[in-house]
């Protein structure tokens, strides 16, 4: 907000008090009205760009304005205040500055919008034809770069995601890429994806309704849910890790794996207490359910050993679930604290680009071979 004090008339007013004061009447040269109606037509010129550049936050342009308004105010006052001849050719060299600033920042901005242009039209350049129909379809579009960065989307695109100007906005901002079905406020939608060279495509579409009856509610396949943890199965994971794999791979995005091993120490002279064993467990495998997100995938694989996939997550994003994870709330603690045994919790995680091809054995062993994490 200071900045506002810094505006033309306030920065003059006391430049010109300061003239008057030290000017005489053996210098006085009397301007004439043709020349302070182009001094003030200018000044306010002048002061209405200053002005408009603080109100748009180009602050590069602030300097050359206030040398071009001062510079004219010092000229001309001091030929009416009869200040010393130096003066009015010092503030006709401030202005001449000011006004060659200002005339290099137009040029230099002509110019960086001139290439930034050409290299936007380069890189668009091998899939124009389709660029060209996304305006004229009447389902939602838009293009993405390989940065995941909107550059262009039609009219019911901008409709279906209520932003006006999605442009320069990240994919993810409105929807997974990948899916096959997402919701965009509150409204299934189909979403199709093309990739052309550097450039993605999207279309979205309603879904197909189904004219069949609602089918029967059917109970749980055991082979796709642990009944103890609640997590997924093992046998589950087989399935569906190398389609987030494969996934992955397809549409280059993230992926970050996690695994967590809980171990089990009997104290010497106690044995084993497998109901307590089992107990624990089982709330810790609740905790973990309950703290990951809800796109993420918990999967039970046996032997105490839980697998967490995290779609779209870097790989400091994983480091810091890791942590979360064995970091055990208060409720946990006071149980651990209470076994005749010791509790041991590791952690490993991994992060796969996409930008190479992995198997589930192969992202598998890398999660075993990370193990190494290990609770407080």
């Amino acid at each position: 907000m200071y900045v506002w004090f810094t505006i033309p008339p306030l920065v003059s007013l006391p430049i010109a008090l300061a003239l008057a004061a030290f000017g005489s009447d053996a210098h006085r040269i009397h301007a004439g009205a043709p020349l302070w109606l182009l001094m003030i037509v200018l000044y306010t010129a002048l002061t209405m760009m200053y002005a408009f550049s603080i109100k748009n936050g180009l602050s590069s342009h602030l300097l050359p304005l206030q040398m071009a308004s001062q510079g004219i105010i010092i000229c001309i006052i001091s030929l009416e205040a009869g200040a010393p001849p130096i003066t009015p050719w010092a503030g006709v060299a401030i202005a001449v500055s000011g006004f060659a600033l200002i005339v290099h920042l137009f040029f230099g901005q002509r110019r960086e919008r001139k290439s930034g242009g050409a290299h936007d039209e380069a890189r668009i350049a091998p899939a124009a034809g389709a660029l060209d129909t996304l305006d004229s379809s009447p389902f939602p579009q838009a293009a993405a770069d390989d940065d995941g960065v909107i550059f262009m989307a039609n009219d019911p695109f901008k409709e279906i995601v209520g932003v006006e100007e999605p442009e320069g906005k990240i994919v993810t901002d409105f929807f997974t890429p990948g899916e096959d079905e997402v919701t965009i406020k509150g409204k299934r939608q189909s979403v199709f994806q093309k990739a052309n060279g550097e450039l993605f495509y999207f279309l979205l579409v309603d879904p197909p309704k189904s004219t069949a009856p609602p089918a029967p509610p059917q109970r749980p396949d055991p082979d796709l849910m642990d009944a103890d943890t609640g997590l997924y199965s093992k046998k589950y994971s087989t399935k569906r890790v190398p389609e987030e794999l494969g996934r992955a791979g397809r549409y280059r995005r993230w992926l970050c794996g996690i695994l967590l091993k809980v171990t089990f120490t009997s104290f010497p002279g106690l044995g084993r207490r497998p109901d307590l064993e089992e107990a624990f467990f089982s709330a810790y495998a609740q905790y973990v359910k309950a703290e990951i997100r809800d796109s993420d995938m918990g999967f039970y694989l046996g032997d105490r050993e839980i697998l967490l996939l995290l779609p779209e997550t870097p790989q400091q994003g994983a480091k810091e679930t890791s942590l979360r994870l064995v970091d055990l709330p208060e409720e946990l603690l006071e149980l651990k604290g209470d076994l005749p045994f010791s509790v041991d919790i590791q952690y490993g995680f991994m992060y796969y680009s996409g930008n190479y091809p992995l198997t589930y054995e192969q992202f598998m062993q890398k999660l075993y071979s990370s193990l190494g994490g290990v609770s407080e």
